[in-house]
Order: structure tokens, then sequence, then C-alpha cells
């Protein structure tokens, strides 16, 4: 595998010029249209077989919720699956079977999507479906009760019975004490057992409106073949005005920092992470550092032929497995982080005094320009292969457009990515290491290993994906 990858960079180097004239050709060309009633229509003609994914953003996620009831954008996605009186109960989901399709949902912080992936001849079902339950859902007060328990028991498989569940949620907590991005998606138990029908009735009421929602089709469609279905289906729906999404901010923090650690018996390996304020996309420092901190990030811990990887693992031997994660496509400010696996008998103060002594010379002296481009041509090349497939693209596309950005936006990503120079990345790690860890979180196993030499042995879990796990529902 290693050698595969020195190959694959020796290809990007060489015959760079080349790819990048192919991959300077706009990642999504998207046609776009607007329905008078605020409904926002993408579509994307992709893909060679004839087959679609349909996806529906809401505009609304569980950094909206009531402070009472956080989790209720989460539940509500639940009961968009109990049937409206066109399409009762489960029937949904058995007709999208029935058909040969396939269909999930998420909710993260900031919005709720919706998807299918679906021979192209059912497209127009699909169509009829989403905008029927868009307004029409028809769920009864004992569906909420039993739902209430299935959304118990996936927040006990997801958190209660994670051996590191307990550990990230104290991390929200000390990372966002004020925002919502504190509290998991998913909520609390004690906020589950709250939910009421009047409170999910008017939480859909108050959210699910056309002019609250995106819809994003990929896959071998064109607009004007479908635009006339989608004009017939929701065109009669009328806007309604939505909440202004104020949200609570995190204090300053005063150069205050907080240390989270965790004796976990189910834990057979040190992992550690290093957690910094970071600025989101859309905010004024994001306008100059978002592009940075990308291929910083990415420098940090984007795979295994970095120096950073290289220094850690293979020639320092302190861990088993670094990397590193950059929450910038948000509506508030997420965070910056360093995740490390180590051996049960590793000293982490020496980890995180070379850690450290990295953040330096990064401040001091950037990168080397190879290692610079050698991660911008991989961040490249993984922006090309989203283009593979229907679905996975849509949710790269969604996440997005979620938060506002437009299709230019997007399609100027790759050549912003390119601009970035050795000082663009010493100025990004000026603002994120200048100061300690904002949160660091240690999660020792409970006993040493008997024969610590077999941590090399298990799977390197590497935190930050870990982390992804936990992010939506």
């Amino acid at each position: 595998m290693r050698l595969f990858i020195k190959i694959y960079f020796t290809f990007l180097i060489l015959f760079g010029s080349t790819f990048m004239t192919f991959a300077n050709k706009p990642l999504i060309t998207a046609q776009t249209y607007t329905l008078k009633n605020g409904l926002k229509v993408i579509v994307v003609p992709s893909g060679l077989a004839p087959v679609v994914t349909v996806g529906i953003v809401y505009h609304v996620g569980t950094a909206d919720d009531p402070i009472d009831e956080v989790g209720l954008s989460h539940f509500l996605e639940h009961m968009m699956f109990k049937g409206t009186k066109k399409i009762p109960g489960a029937e949904f989901n058995k007709q999208i079977l029935q058909k040969g399709g396939q269909n999930n949902a998420q909710t993260s912080y900031d919005y709720t999507l919706y998807h299918t992936t679906i021979a192209k001849k059912h497209l127009e079902f699909i169509i009829s479906a989403e905008a029927d339950r868009m307004r029409n859902l028809t769920f009864q007060e004992h569906e909420i009760i039993s739902e209430m328990g299935v959304v118990l028991e996936e927040r006990l498989m997801r958190f209660d019975n994670n051996p590191f569940g307990t550990a990230y949620e104290s991390f929200l907590r000390a990372m966002h004490p004020y925002h919502p991005y504190g509290v998991t998606p998913i909520g609390f138990p004690h906020h589950i057992k709250k939910y009421t029908f009047q409170s999910v009735r008017k939480h859909y009421d108050t959210w699910y409106h056309p002019n609250n929602a995106t819809i994003i089709i990929t896959g071998k469609v064109t607009l004007a073949e479908i635009l006339p279905h989608i004009e017939k289906e929701f065109g009669n729906f009328e806007k309604k005005d939505t909440p202004i999404r104020r949200r609570p901010q995190n204090p300053p923090r005063e150069g205050v920092t907080q240390l989270i650690k965790q004796y976990n018996k189910r834990n057979s390996a040190i992992l550690l992470q290093y957690s910094y304020d970071a600025p989101q996309f859309r905010s004024e420092l994001g306008k100059t550092y978002y592009y940075p901190l990308t291929v910083l990030s990415h420098l940090l811990g984007g795979n295994q032929t970095t120096e950073f990887y290289t220094n850690f693992v293979e020639n320092k031997k302190l861990a088993l497995s670094v990397s590193s994660e950059y929450d910038g496509i948000s509506i508030d400010p997420r965070d910056f982080s360093i995740s490390a696996m180590l051996q049960p008998t590793a000293n982490v103060d020496a980890f995180y005094a070379e850690l450290k002594a990295i953040f330096a010379r990064l401040i001091n002296s950037g990168v080397s320009q190879d290692d610079l481009e050698r991660t911008k041509a991989d961040l490249t090349a993984q922006l090309a292969y989203t283009k593979d497939g229907t679905t996975g693209f849509l949710q790269t596309i969604a996440e997005y457009v979620a938060l506002g950005i437009s299709i230019e936006e997007i399609n100027e990503w790759q050549k912003k990515i390119e601009a970035v120079t050795i000082d663009d990345i010493k100025k990004a790690a000026q603002l994120i290491f200048k100061e300690a860890p904002v949160v660091t979180l240690e999660i020792h196993p409970k006993q040493r290993a008997a024969h610590p030499e077999h941590a090399n042995a298990q799977k390197p879990l590497i935190l930050s994906r870990l982390i992804k796990y936990f992010k939506t529902f």
C-alpha cells in the first residue's frame, strides 16, 4: 500500500499539469431554478447509468431546537417516515424498496437531509412522495411515544454503550459551553423524554416549508426534464416565514484551557485529541483562513505520506496513528483538532512536546514546497473522486448548499486550494496554534495491558473518524 501511495504521488508530480488541466473544469455543472414559493432546485446531470439520487435539504438542525428539547429536529426526521394520507404508515419505505431504491436521512447541527437513490424511471414518484410529506404528515400521538423508545435505544447504542461516548459528550460541553454545538444532535435522554405530539408538530409546521428547503437531484437527468413535475407537486405550497436562526455564542476563553481525562477499561490504547477554536467559512476570519486551514489540516493528518505522519509514526514512533480535522463548514464557529493513538505505555508529555515543536516550525517556517504541493494534489484528487457516483456526491453538495454556499463558490474551491502558499500555511498555523488547546481530551486504558506490544497489532483507531460517527443521526 505504501508503494502504491508513493507511485500515485509521483504520477501527480510528473503529470500534474495534465491532471490540473482536466481538474480545472468545474466540479459541478449544475442547473438551478427557484420556484415562486422560494423552493430552490439544483439538478446536477451526471452518471452513465439511468440512476438518480434525490435529496431534499431542510435548513434546520439540532442547533435550532428548543433549548429544553434538543434533538427535536432528529426526532422529526424519524417521524417523516410515518406516512401521509396518500402514502400511509411504513408504505413510504416499502414502495421505495419494491422499486429497487435505497433511502435514508441524516440530521446535523445545521440542516436535515433526506435522500433516495433509485432508477430514473421512478424519479417522478420520489418527487411526488417528497412533496407529499413536506406538508402532509399524519403521524399520531401514539407514534410519538413508540418512536421515543426507538430514539432512546439509538442513543443507548451510539453513546451509552459506546466506550468513548461519555468522554466525547464531556468534550463537546467543554468546547461549546453555551452554544448548541455542545450537545450531540440526538440530545440527552431528558430532552428526548420531553418531546410531545404538540412540540413535534409545531417544529414541523415552523420549519418544513418550500422557502426553507432545497431539492438536489444528481444523476442521469436534466432540469428541463424534471422541472414541470417539481412545479406540479411543490408549486402550490405557500411560503411561510421561518424564525431567524440566532444561537447563543460561547463567551471569550480568556486563556482558560481544559483537560478531560478518562480511564476506560474498554480501551487498550491511549487516545488523544487537542482542539482549538477555528473560524467557519462564512466568517470574516474564514474569508482569509478557510482554504489555508483546509490545506493545513490535510498536511497534518490527510494521509500516511505527510511529513507530520512520517515524523510521529514512522521515524520517532511516538504514535500509532495521527489525524487532523477542521470543521469549517458550519453556521457558527467549530474547532480544529489533532488526534492520535498511542501505545498504552507511551509518554503523553513526550508526544505533546514534539507536537508543540512541530507547531513552532509551522508558524516560523511553514512546510516544504514539495509537501505542500503533494497535499494540494491529494485534496484536488479527493474532490474529483466525489463525483464518482450520485449519493456521496449529493451529500457533499447538500452540506455546502445547506449553509448557503452557492454552486459558484463550490466551483471556486479547487482554484483557491491551489492558490494556498507556504506563507498562508504559516499564518494559519499562527492563528490556531499560538495558544494552548482550548480542550485536551485524553482517554487512557484503566489498566496497563499485560502485553503492550499488542497495541500495535490492533487496527489503528483514528479518534477524528470516531467523532464523525457522533456528528449526524
